[in-house]
């Protein structure tokens, strides 16, 4: 009888007829609903990347529907309709364009034989063993394994949708209607959430949410522009010079933007690993020299992407410590994979927005 009395509702005074839940049994409310979504997220975490993703693509493409539809009164299901249209047309070219120029070089990377030295598998290869800090590694047993993981894992994760049948599919269809209805349903999220806010707390709140949104904003414009920023860039340098794999290594470097220091810096090496081993050189240059020039062009990148592009793209709201930053990407990558990485950050800054807000709260009077 105790517990029944404890979340005992109370009469209402001000509409006759109607109650309200008691201290207590709002908060016990509150914990009853966080339970159920823990329990929901534990197990049915495996199809919430499909919406997360849907979430970003949404969140960049808004901006310019909501334009769109402001300048011209034309409902947001038709600019919508017509930016996916258009973006079939540019996907589909430029797949036909690269695609084949990709799979020439992994069919070129994976063909090499080890026992050639004029290979580039077989240069590497043939270089022996190396040791570091005491353990010994065989660079001929490492080229196999790439070379094996090159010939059976990599078409499969580069191209999911070929290769996993109907299932991937019927995911990537949800993603396009479920992007189509977050598009079109932009900014009402929030404004009725702000909505149920008690009005005491209503601009609080307001000014909180709009931090986190600049914040959230700032992080995903600066990834997009330069992972394609850097990925032209550095196919320009590296064709000038004639690395072999340039595409892939390109790729890859605007890929690796996502990962402060570290990713930028794995990039950087990989390119000059492939000039140093690389079997012809442009213009006779040597292969040693050839990778300084990479290390040296891609030095002068990242100082074009911290001077020009992300002052002006990114601004003054995307700032994370640099330890923090490591930290977020190695929980978010445990907890994630891929889309953990490419959401720790932005999640370490809106925590750190949220706990300023906290902290004020903490000590003000």
């Amino acid at each position: 009888m105790g517990l029944f009395k404890w979340f005992a509702p109370v009469k209402f005074q001000a509409y006759p007829g109607t109650y309200k839940f008691s201290f207590r049994a709002k908060i016990a409310t509150l914990w009853i609903i966080a339970a159920i979504v823990l329990f929901f997220l534990f197990y049915f975490a495996h199809i919430l990347p499909v919406f997360i993703w849907a979430a970003i693509t949404a969140y960049l493409f808004s901006p310019l529907v909501n334009l769109l539809n402001q300048r011209t009164r034309l409902p947001k299901a038709v600019w919508i309709t017509a930016l996916y249209i258009v973006l079939a047309f540019v996907l589909y070219f430029t797949f036909q364009a690269i695609a084949p120029l990709i799979s020439n070089e992994i069919s070129d990377l994976a063909s090499g034989s080890m026992e050639e030295p004029t290979t580039f598998l077989g240069r590497i290869a043939s270089q022996g063993n190396f040791s570091v800090l005491g353990l010994d590694i065989s660079l001929r047993e490492q080229v196999n394994h790439f070379s094996q993981w090159v010939r059976s894992q990599l078409p499969q994760q580069a191209f999911p949708i070929i290769f996993g049948a109907a299932e991937r599919i019927i995911i990537l269809m949800i993603f396009f209607v479920v992007t189509f209805y977050f598009i079109l349903e932009s900014g009402n999220f929030v404004e009725r959430f702000k909505a149920i806010v008690p009005h005491p707390y209503k601009q609080e709140i307001s000014d909180l949410l709009d931090n986190m949104n600049l914040t959230l904003g700032a992080y995903i414009r600066a990834q997009v522009v330069l992972i394609i920023v850097m990925s032209v860039a550095s196919f320009i340098i590296l064709s000038l010079l004639k690395i072999k794999f340039a595409i892939i290594l390109s790729l890859t470097t605007g890929i690796l933007e996502v990962i402060p220091i570290a990713g930028p810096i794995a990039a950087t090496a990989i390119a000059a690993i492939v000039a140093l081993f690389q079997v012809s050189t442009p213009f006779g240059i040597p292969n040693l020299s050839l990778a300084t020039i990479i290390i040296i062009a891609y030095f002068g990148l990242r100082q074009m992407e911290d001077y020009f592009i992300i002052p002006n793209v990114a601004s003054k709201f995307v700032k994370v410590h640099p330890v923090a930053a490591i930290f977020a990407l190695l929980v978010g990558g445990t907890i994630g994979g891929v889309l953990g990485l490419f959401l720790a950050i932005p999640t370490a800054a809106i925590l750190k927005v949220f706990s300023e807000y906290i902290y004020l709260k903490l000590i003000e009077d």
